[in-house]
Order: structure tokens, then C-alpha cells, then sequence
């Protein structure tokens, strides 16, 4: 028993792994970062990741890959967005032997809908009125 538990383990360990790190939330007109790194990498694959919000498509980031890249981080502007903040991280990685494809949901948070108010007092009274300044 202990021979094939041994044996599992180094079969895990040697096949190929990948780690994509996108923040759950992106925020418009931000700089937002991408970072991708594999482990056991046997060859040279083509990676591709994007952007997807309603029917358009936002390339983040295209490039050839070899084990030897190790961490790789990519910095991409969010898109103004004008409806549903629900959009999705595409990932996509092939070679001779490796077909990887991912897809996951991110939110993008409009920065133009942000209202901020700031009133005069910390706390107010029931019936007390105040100033208040509006900073959009």
C-alpha cells in the first residue's frame, strides 16, 4: 500500500500547475494586475487571458511561455463599464500536450457612481439639521 500511495503522490507532483491570481473585484479606470505562474512546465505553451463584460472582449495579456518565465505579472487598465458589473477572467493555455481553459466571474466596480458626503457633525440629534458637502 505504501508503494502506490508513493506512487500518486509523485505522479500529483509532477503534473503541470497552474496558479492565476486576478483581484475579485476591478475597479474602472484603475490599473488592475494580472500574475500567472506554472509548475512542472515541460514545454512551450501559448497563454492568453481576458476580459470579458457583456459582447466585449478585453485582451489583458497574449504570450509564449517556457518553464524558465516563472512568475509573470501583468498590468491592464479596467474599462469603463456602463451596466451589470458582473464580468468574467477567461484563461487559456495550449501547447503539444496542454490544453488548459478556465473561465471565472469578477465584478468591476464603476468608479463614476461613487457619491460621497461629509456632513458637519459626526453624529446628529433626532430633529437637528446640518451642512453637508457632496464630492463626487
Amino acid at each position: 500500500d505504501s508503494v502506490i500511495t508513493m506512487l500518486c503522490i509523485c505522479f500529483i507532483l509532477l503534473r503541470l500547475q497552474y496558479v492565476l491570481m486576478v483581484p475579485a473585484v476591478l475597479q474602472t479606470d484603475s490599473p488592475g494586475q494580472v500574475c500567472l505562474q506554472f509548475l512542472n512546465l515541460n514545454e512551450t505553451i501559448s497563454v492568453r487571458v481576458i476580459l470579458e463584460h457583456r459582447t466585449v472582449n478585453t485582451t489583458i495579456f497574449e504570450k509564449t511561455m517556457t518553464a524558465s518565465d516563472g512568475l509573470q505579472c501583468f498590468n491592464f487598465t479596467v474599462p469603463p463599464v456602463s451596466s451589470a458589473p458582473l464580468a468574467f477572467i477567461s484563461f487559456s493555455a495550449s501547447g503539444t500536450t496542454v490544453s488548459l481553459e478556465e473561465r471565472r466571474s469578477v465584478m468591476i466596480w464603476n468608479t463614476e457612481s461613487i457619491v460621497f458626503v461629509q456632513t458637519d457633525k459626526p453624529i446628529y440629534k433626532p430633529g437637528q439639521s446640518g451642512e453637508y458637502l457632496f464630492s463626487l
